[in-house]
């Protein structure tokens, strides 16, 4: 539950008109491709069947590695605004920069705005199911302990959200992505495009959020806050011990 809960209303944190937020393997084949001499003693030594073997299990071998390591790094995103002004505010002065951490399927994402008077950082145990938000609102912080499969706290649920699946993919931050629309036929809420990647090793990473039925994490997309629409792109991705 939320600490200091003198702040909060029904399901509205209250500060002050700035957010009404809802409750919210290369080197394995060089052994082999790289040395002439090596590889010339090998082919005559071995059955070819033999040799194209050994080169699928180490290329195999190569590829699990490569995916253990992305299981593992940090995402930076910029965040950009469809408005101008949100609760009186000029968006100048709202968070412009989200990091996601992630590790054995925990996610760390971390937005700072405001010359840090406004901190929002949201882990999801994928694993569990389950968000812990801790905010800072200058000198005033609290803790949201979700329940079981609750949405992180502080974002808008997106009701009524339908996704089309396309064929278009494109690259981000250096990983391959797809394309999705995110439809909403009955909320008036305008259309928008989203970008996931499945080269990351998380299983299931949105499992905790409204758009639990995208398989891979997401590099492009759009989410809200209060009454802030808010654009997260992904603007540079880093394999990384956390």
């Amino acid at each position: 539950m939320f600490k200091n809960s003198k702040f909060f209303c029904g399901s509205e944190l209250l500060l002050p008109n700035l957010f009404k937020v809802p409750n919210l393997c290369s080197k394995l084949l060089y052994y082999f491709y790289g040395s002439n001499t090596m590889l010339i003693t090998v082919y005559k030594t071995l059955p070819k069947y033999l040799i194209l073997s050994i080169l699928f299990l180490l290329t195999a071998n190569c590829k699990k590695r490569q995916a253990s390591e992305m299981a593992e790094g940090k995402i930076r995103f910029s965040i950009t605004y469809e408005q101008k002004r949100v609760g009186g505010y000029s968006t100048a002065v709202l968070p412009q920069e989200m990091v996601m951490e992630f590790r054995d399927n925990m996610v760390k994402n971390t937005i700072k705005g405001g010359l840090g008077f406004f901190i929002l950082v949201n882990v999801s145990d994928l694993k569990n199911h389950q968000n812990t938000t801790w905010l800072k609102f200058i000198d005033k912080k609290y803790i949201f302990e979700g329940k079981k499969r609750d949405t992180p706290c502080c974002f808008g649920m997106l009701d009524g959200m339908e996704l089309e699946f396309t064929d278009n993919t494109k690259e981000i931050a250096g990983l391959h992505c797809i394309h999705v629309i995110a439809n909403f036929p009955d909320d008036g809420i305008e259309a928008f495009d989203i970008w996931y990647t499945e080269e990351l090793g998380l299983n299931r990473p949105n499992g905790n959020s409204p758009f639990k039925d995208i398989p891979g994490v997401l590099m492009e997309f759009n989410t809200l806050m209060g009454n802030a629409i808010m654009r997260m792109t992904a603007i540079n991705y880093e394999v990384q011990h956390i």
